[in-house]
């Protein structure tokens, strides 16, 4: 939520991105020289700053998010790396993290939940594009239709 509104501040000049699946693809590319502590650090630093309240700390995020792309056409923002990318891009690829990390802290705190059919479609599919993006498709569909598993640490992310 936070990173919406950041990049709708943050306007770039060119379109680096054209597609949420190239995000992942070039973002990969990017990370891999990172450093991981300091990934691993701001994500720290995010759980942190959600203070006391966590859901209610996310409620007020959802809304500024919410009120800040109601209040935006298209832009193109500049994102990790410097990219730049349109909005209606860069979405879906918060609705897959949220999907993703949403489905991973219920599986760590045990509590049920489950996503709406619209974003487990959406997520699935982007995910699919991301392995198209990355050349893995072929494993995935091959697991997806149950002819093989996927191998072990496998991620299009």
């Amino acid at each position: 939520m936070i990173t919406v509104s950041e990049y709708l501040r943050a306007p770039a000049e060119r379109e680096d991105v054209t597609s949420a699946a190239d995000y992942y693809a070039m973002v990969r590319e990017y990370l891999a020289g990172a450093d991981a502590g300091a990934v691993v650090e701001r994500g720290r630093h995010a759980g942190r700053e959600l203070g006391e309240d966590p859901a209610a700390a996310v409620d007020a995020l959802v809304e500024r998010a919410l009120d800040d792309v109601s209040r935006a056409d298209d832009p193109l923002v500049s994102v990790i790396g410097g990219l730049g990318i349109r909005l209606s891009n860069y979405l879906p690829t918060r609705v897959f993290e949220l999907a993703v990390h949403g489905l991973d802290v219920a599986r760590a705190t045990g509590l049920p939940f489950t996503l709406p059919d619209d974003v487990l479609a959406e997520a699935t599919v982007l995910a699919a594009q991301i392995s198209v993006r990355l050349g893995t498709a072929t494993p995935v569909l091959l697991a997806l239709t149950g002819r093989e598993d996927l191998p072990p640490s496998f991620s299009v992310v």
